[in-house]
C-alpha cells in the first residue's frame, strides 16, 4: 500500500533524529556477529514494515520496501545501538532472501546508514526547497548508486519534485488566480496515478460530503447517491454508507418515537414533578440499553 510521502522538509528532519550519537566504534561493531536482540519495547505490538525481494536473476530488488524494512528497525536507535539493530535488520532479512541477496541486502544497508549519518552532519539549504533537494540528492551517490537511489527513493523525489514546483507556481507574482490554479491541476494530473490517489484520499470525504449535499438540494434519489458515492469512493465504500444511512434512519425514528412518548408523558395529567421525572427515566431504559443512552444524550438532554 503505497504511503503518502511527507515531503522533502520531514524526510530531512526524520533522517537527522538519532544518527549523531552513533560513534564509528558502531560502524566497526555492527559488522561482527552479536547475540539476537532483543525487540525493542517501542516495537512492541507492531506489525513488521516493508519487505525484501529478488529479481528474476537473484538479485536483490532495491525498492521503497526495502527501505521500510531498513528504517523500520533504525527507527529504534536510541533504545539500541547501530550493531543491535542490524543485527534485527539481518534476522528480518534472512527469512526472505538467500545467501547472495542477504549480503547485498547487509551491504546496502551499512551504506544506507552512513547516508543518514552524513546527512544528519551536513548544513542543508534552509528555506530553500529546491537547493535543498539538491544537496541531498548529491550526497545520496556519494554512497548509494544511481540505481539504488532510483530504488529506494524514487517515488518520494518525484512527490518532493512535486512540492517544489508547487511552491514555485504559488509564488509567482507573474501569475494571476486563473493561471495558478491551472498550472497546480496541471501539475497535479501529471503525477502518477499511485502518488494521485494518495494526494487525494484525505479529502475524499470532503468532496463526497459537498456533493451528496448538492445532489440532494436538486432532489437527487437513493440511486444517483449510491452512484455519486460508488464513482468517488467505490462500491464497497458506498454500500457500507448505504448501510450506515438505514442504521441512522432507524436509530432517528427510536429518536422520534421516544421523543413524542416524552412529551406525552410531560403534558400527562395527575404527575408530580418527581412522578414525572420517575416515568421519563423508566420509558429511556425500556426504549434504550445503557450504551444507547449515552449516545442518546448528544441528542436530547438529559430527563
Amino acid at each position: 500500500m503505497l504511503r503518502a510521502w511527507m515531503g522533502w522538509g520531514c524526510a530531512l528532519l526524520l533522517a537527522a533524529l538519532g544518527w549523531l550519537c552513533v560513534s564509528g566504534a558502531d560502524d566497526a561493531a555492527a559488522q561482527t556477529g552479536v547475540a539476537a536482540p532483543a525487540a525493542a519495547p517501542s516495537l512492541r505490538g507492531t506489525q513488521a514494515d516493508g519487505q525484501a525481494r529478488v529479481e528474476a536473476s537473484g538479485a536483490l530488488r532495491v525498492d521503497a520496501e526495502l527501505r521500510r524494512l531498513f528504517d523500520y528497525q533504525l527507527a529504534t536507535l536510541g533504545e539500541r545501538d547501530l550493531p543491535a539493530v542490524r543485527k534485527a535488520v539481518q534476522q528480518a532479512l534472512q527469512s526472505q532472501l538467500g545467501a547472495a541477496a542477504l549480503g547485498q541486502a547487509l551491504a546496502l544497508f551499512d551504506r544506507y546508514v552512513a547516508y543518514r549519518r552524513a546527512l544528519s552532519e551536513t548544513k542543508l539549504a534552509a528555506g530553500n526547497a529546491a537547493e535543498g533537494l539538491q544537496r541531498m540528492r548529491a550526497l545520496r551517490l556519494q554512497f548509494l548508486s544511481a540505481s539504488e537511489v532510483a530504488g529506494l527513493f524514487g517515488d518520494e523525489d518525484v512527490y518532493d519534485d512535486f512540492t517544489v514546483q508547487r511552491l514555485r507556481i504559488a509564488a509567482d507574482a507573474g501569475l494571476s488566480a486563473e493561471q495558478k490554479a491551472a498550472r497546480l491541476k496541471a501539475l497535479e494530473a501529471a503525477l502518477p496515478a499511485e502518488l494521485r490517489a494518495a494526494r487525494q484520499e484525505p479529502v475524499k470525504h470532503l468532496a463526497l460530503a459537498e456533493a451528496e449535499a448538492a445532489l440532494r438540494k436538486k432532489g437527487g434519489g437513493e440511486q444517483e447517491l449510491y452512484a455519486l458515492r460508488a464513482g468517488i469512493v467505490g462500491q464497497a465504500a458506498a454500500d457500507r454508507l448505504s448501510q450506515l444511512d438505514r442504521e441512522q434512519a432507524q436509530w432517528q425514528a427510536r429518536i422520534d418515537g421516544y421523543r413524542r412518548e416524552a412529551q406525552r408523558l410531560r403534558a400527562a395529567p395527575g404527575l408530580d414533578a418527581a412522578q414525572r421525572q420517575q416515568a421519563l427515566t423508566a420509558l429511556r431504559v425500556q426504549r434504550f440499553n445503557a450504551q444507547e443512552q449515552l449516545r442518546l444524550d448528544a441528542f436530547l438532554p438529559p430527563q
